[in-house]
């Protein structure tokens, strides 16, 4: 007599999805690593299909029918957590959502974001997701192994489906005393004379050199890094000068220097921060919540 599918089995499948490994699964779950391997090869002999394809060098990867099952897990553990809470209500929502972030636009967004969503819907989990590369972003987004997603839409992949946020321009970063920091605006031929401090991750170095190229340019690059705040403190400390898209709201380094921001004189593309779901998954109740919320918090500080 087959068995009957368990919310557990359900709940260890969208955890492995979500988190792309048996090992960092069973951590969040507080399980060991063979119990949940055991769980995820029992629950594909129960629904009689494979969910990932095994791949050792890269981990697991979801298949077709895994990511519809996906669908389905999330769908059917937000119901069964709805129907457990006889106080649930649309202004008093409860399961999980999963969110996913570019790293750069992480310590500026999420936690006023997460802070928002606890106050107006408590009964809410919001699981975190970190992306340091734009086409991972995209793939996180494509297979669902995160519900929501706040990245740039650049190297996104196959169409999500996207609400902007906001459009944000290049913009020169300077120290306070460079003599570019007392002009209105500053040309990319001025930049591309100065020491380069250059932020180095997957498709963003890319995008941000694409000005400079566009117009035959090569700045000579002195520093690299993969962090924001470390490209902002270089420059704060005189070493030299960069080209960003994302803008904290202060212009403080970590140090306590100070950086100058001026716009760019050459009219560049804008580059939209986008709220992307998959263009493949149904959106829940749930998620369609969180959307809104996120959305209305951000519509709010489209200015800053």
């Amino acid at each position: 007599i087959k068995s009957m599918i368990s919310l557990h089995q359900m709940k260890v499948f969208v955890a492995v999805a979500e988190a792309g490994s048996t090992s960092a699964a069973a951590q969040k779950l507080h399980l060991s690593q063979p119990s949940v391997s055991l769980t995820i090869r029992n629950f594909e002999a129960e629904l009689g299909a494979d969910l990932f394809i095994r791949n050792p060098p890269k981990g697991l990867s979801i298949t077709p029918f895994g990511r519809q099952k996906l669908e389905q897990a999330r769908l059917i553990l937000n119901e069964a957590e709805l129907f457990a809470d006889t106080q649930s209500t649309h202004n008093n929502m409860r399961g999980t959502v999963t969110i996913g972030f570019f790293a750069t636009l992480g310590p500026i967004y999420v936690p006023s974001i997460i802070s928002h969503l606890k106050s107006v819907l408590p009964r809410v989990e919001v699981k975190l997701q970190e992306g340091s590369d734009l086409r991972a972003m995209g793939r996180m987004v494509d297979t669902g192994q995160v519900e929501l997603a706040l990245t740039y839409d650049l190297d996104i992949g196959k169409r999500p489906k996207v609400e902007v946020i906001k459009e944000s321009e290049f913009y020169a970063v300077l120290p306070a005393q460079h003599p570019l920091a007392k002009k209105a605006k500053v040309s990319l031929q001025e930049l591309a004379q100065e020491n380069f401090i250059q932020i180095d991750l997957p498709s963003s170095a890319e995008f941000l050199m694409s000005p400079f190229w566009h117009y035959g340019l090569s700045p000579e690059v002195t520093y690299k890094t993969s962090s924001l705040e470390m490209v902002r403190g270089l420059v704060a400390n005189g070493l030299g000068v960069s080209l960003l898209v994302t803008q904290p709201a202060s212009n403080i380094a970590y140090d306590g220097q100070e950086v100058v921001c001026r716009p760019i004189l050459e009219a560049l593309p804008k580059q939209q921060l986008v709220l992307a779901q998959s263009y493949k998954l149904a959106t829940t109740p749930l998620v369609s919540r969180v959307a809104e919320e996120i959305m209305q918090l951000l519509a709010e500080h489209k200015s800053d």
